[in-house]
Protein backbone atom coordinates (compact mmCIF):
# COMPACT_ATOMS: atom_id res chain seq x y z
CA UNK A 1 0.00 0.00 0.00
CA UNK A 2 1.49 3.31 -0.75
CA UNK A 3 1.66 6.39 1.45
CA UNK A 4 -0.75 9.23 0.85
CA UNK A 5 1.31 12.42 0.53
CA UNK A 6 -1.09 15.64 1.36
CA UNK A 7 1.41 18.83 0.05
CA UNK A 8 -0.51 22.52 1.40
CA UNK A 9 0.67 25.66 -0.39
CA UNK A 10 -0.48 28.57 1.86
CA UNK A 11 0.67 32.18 1.11
CA UNK A 12 1.10 33.85 5.17
CA UNK A 13 0.72 37.11 3.35
CA UNK A 14 -2.93 36.97 2.35
CA UNK A 15 -4.58 36.41 5.45
CA UNK A 16 -3.07 39.61 7.18
CA UNK A 17 -4.11 41.59 4.22
CA UNK A 18 -7.19 40.31 4.24
CA UNK A 19 -8.08 40.94 7.82
CA UNK A 20 -6.63 44.59 7.38
CA UNK A 21 -8.45 46.13 3.88
CA UNK A 22 -7.85 49.56 4.66
CA UNK A 23 -3.64 49.32 5.05
CA UNK A 24 -3.08 48.94 1.13
CA UNK A 25 0.11 51.78 1.70
CA UNK A 26 3.17 50.15 2.59
CA UNK A 27 5.06 51.27 5.71
CA UNK A 28 8.33 52.18 3.67
CA UNK A 29 6.02 54.71 1.57
CA UNK A 30 4.03 56.28 3.89
CA UNK A 31 7.57 57.06 6.26
CA UNK A 32 8.46 58.73 2.93
CA UNK A 33 5.49 60.69 2.18
CA UNK A 34 5.68 61.98 6.11
CA UNK A 35 9.26 62.94 5.83
CA UNK A 36 8.57 64.70 2.83
CA UNK A 37 5.14 66.15 3.85
CA UNK A 38 7.98 67.64 6.80
CA UNK A 39 10.30 68.78 4.60
CA UNK A 40 8.45 70.67 2.70
CA UNK A 41 6.82 72.31 5.59
CA UNK A 42 10.28 72.66 7.19
CA UNK A 43 11.16 74.82 3.84
CA UNK A 44 8.28 76.95 3.88
CA UNK A 45 8.94 78.03 7.68
CA UNK A 46 12.51 78.88 6.77
CA UNK A 47 11.99 80.46 3.93
CA UNK A 48 9.15 82.67 5.67
CA UNK A 49 11.54 83.50 8.39
CA UNK A 50 13.83 84.67 6.03
CA UNK A 51 11.89 87.05 3.90
CA UNK A 52 10.30 88.53 7.04
CA UNK A 53 14.03 89.37 8.10
CA UNK A 54 14.34 91.02 4.39
CA UNK A 55 11.74 92.89 4.71
CA UNK A 56 12.26 93.91 8.05
CA UNK A 57 16.16 95.11 7.26
CA UNK A 58 14.50 96.81 4.11
CA UNK A 59 12.29 99.60 6.73
CA UNK A 60 14.13 102.76 6.58
CA UNK A 61 13.42 104.71 9.91
CA UNK A 62 12.98 108.32 8.04
CA UNK A 63 10.21 106.49 6.19
CA UNK A 64 8.42 106.19 9.26
CA UNK A 65 9.98 109.61 10.45
CA UNK A 66 8.68 111.72 7.89
CA UNK A 67 4.85 110.29 8.14
CA UNK A 68 4.87 110.82 11.67
CA UNK A 69 6.33 114.53 11.04
CA UNK A 70 3.65 115.57 7.56
CA UNK A 71 0.55 114.58 10.41
CA UNK A 72 2.49 116.51 13.21
CA UNK A 73 2.76 119.24 10.79
CA UNK A 74 -1.10 118.79 9.62
CA UNK A 75 -1.99 119.03 13.13
CA UNK A 76 -0.26 121.66 14.32
CA UNK A 77 -1.68 123.81 11.01
CA UNK A 78 -5.46 122.51 11.98
CA UNK A 79 -5.49 120.79 8.88
CA UNK A 80 -7.44 117.63 10.13
CA UNK A 81 -8.56 116.22 6.75
CA UNK A 82 -4.59 116.16 5.67
CA UNK A 83 -3.71 114.72 8.79
CA UNK A 84 -6.52 112.10 8.51
CA UNK A 85 -5.03 111.16 5.18
CA UNK A 86 -1.79 109.91 7.09
CA UNK A 87 -4.21 107.20 8.97
CA UNK A 88 -4.18 103.60 8.04
CA UNK A 89 -7.29 102.33 5.80
CA UNK A 90 -8.41 100.23 9.01
CA UNK A 91 -8.23 103.38 11.10
CA UNK A 92 -9.95 105.22 8.12
CA UNK A 93 -12.74 101.92 8.73
CA UNK A 94 -13.46 102.56 12.07
CA UNK A 95 -13.29 106.30 12.49
CA UNK A 96 -14.69 109.06 9.94
CA UNK A 97 -12.83 112.07 9.46
CA UNK A 98 -15.39 113.60 11.71
CA UNK A 99 -14.44 111.68 14.98
CA UNK A 100 -10.90 111.64 14.09
CA UNK A 101 -11.08 115.06 14.63
CA UNK A 102 -12.76 115.06 17.51
CA UNK A 103 -10.57 112.08 18.97
CA UNK A 104 -7.34 114.51 18.06
CA UNK A 105 -9.07 117.46 19.91
CA UNK A 106 -10.43 115.30 23.35
CA UNK A 107 -7.79 113.13 23.27
CA UNK A 108 -4.47 114.57 22.01
CA UNK A 109 -4.68 118.32 22.30
CA UNK A 110 -0.88 118.80 23.19
CA UNK A 111 -0.15 117.25 19.52
CA UNK A 112 -1.56 120.63 18.22
CA UNK A 113 1.61 122.81 20.66
CA UNK A 114 4.21 120.44 19.56
CA UNK A 115 7.29 122.55 18.47
CA UNK A 116 9.18 119.40 17.86
CA UNK A 117 9.33 115.17 18.00
CA UNK A 118 12.75 113.39 19.38
CA UNK A 119 12.41 109.55 17.81
CA UNK A 120 13.29 106.54 20.11
CA UNK A 121 13.32 103.01 19.60
CA UNK A 122 11.84 101.81 16.13
CA UNK A 123 10.45 98.17 15.91
CA UNK A 124 9.31 96.48 13.07
CA UNK A 125 7.53 92.92 12.46
CA UNK A 126 6.91 92.57 8.34
CA UNK A 127 4.13 95.50 7.41
CA UNK A 128 3.85 96.41 10.76
CA UNK A 129 5.74 99.27 13.01
CA UNK A 130 6.14 100.38 16.30
CA UNK A 131 8.01 103.57 17.33
CA UNK A 132 8.28 105.84 20.22
CA UNK A 133 8.11 109.64 20.17
CA UNK A 134 8.77 111.80 22.50
CA UNK A 135 6.43 115.09 21.36
CA UNK A 136 7.73 118.41 23.05
CA UNK A 137 5.91 121.18 23.39
CA UNK A 138 6.57 124.23 23.52
CA UNK A 139 7.01 125.10 27.25
CA UNK A 140 9.41 122.23 26.97
CA UNK A 141 7.32 119.34 28.48
CA UNK A 142 7.79 115.92 27.01
CA UNK A 143 5.23 113.52 26.36
CA UNK A 144 6.18 110.45 25.27
CA UNK A 145 3.80 108.19 22.94
CA UNK A 146 4.09 104.98 20.95
CA UNK A 147 3.66 105.06 17.48
CA UNK A 148 1.70 102.15 15.65
CA UNK A 149 2.27 102.23 12.06
CA UNK A 150 1.68 99.40 9.14
CA UNK A 151 2.69 99.61 5.55
CA UNK A 152 0.01 99.76 3.08
CA UNK A 153 1.52 99.20 -0.28
CA UNK A 154 4.66 101.19 -1.22
CA UNK A 155 4.22 103.62 2.07
CA UNK A 156 3.77 103.85 5.94
CA UNK A 157 0.74 105.04 7.61
CA UNK A 158 -0.30 105.14 10.74
CA UNK A 159 -2.56 102.98 12.95
CA UNK A 160 -3.03 104.06 15.97
CA UNK A 161 -1.07 106.50 18.66
CA UNK A 162 -0.78 105.75 22.81
CA UNK A 163 0.10 108.50 24.67
CA UNK A 164 2.26 108.37 28.12
CA UNK A 165 2.47 109.90 31.04
CA UNK A 166 4.14 113.53 30.32
CA UNK A 167 7.61 114.32 31.56
CA UNK A 168 8.66 117.43 33.56
CA UNK A 169 9.35 120.40 31.19
CA UNK A 170 12.92 120.30 29.55
CA UNK A 171 13.84 116.77 30.94
CA UNK A 172 16.99 115.44 28.95
CA UNK A 173 16.62 112.89 26.65
CA UNK A 174 18.43 110.60 24.11
CA UNK A 175 17.12 109.86 20.80
CA UNK A 176 17.44 111.12 17.07
CA UNK A 177 16.21 115.00 16.79
CA UNK A 178 14.75 115.69 13.37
Amino acid sequence: MGRGYSVSISCGDWRRRRRNPRSTMAPRIKITLLTFFFAICGTAAVVTAYLQARSDENVKPSDLYAVVERQLGALRGGDISRAYEDASREFQRRYNMEQFAAMAQAEYPGMTHVSRAEYGLVQTNGRHATMQVYLIGQDGEVMPCVYMLVREGESWRIDGTRLMQPWPPNMRMEGTML
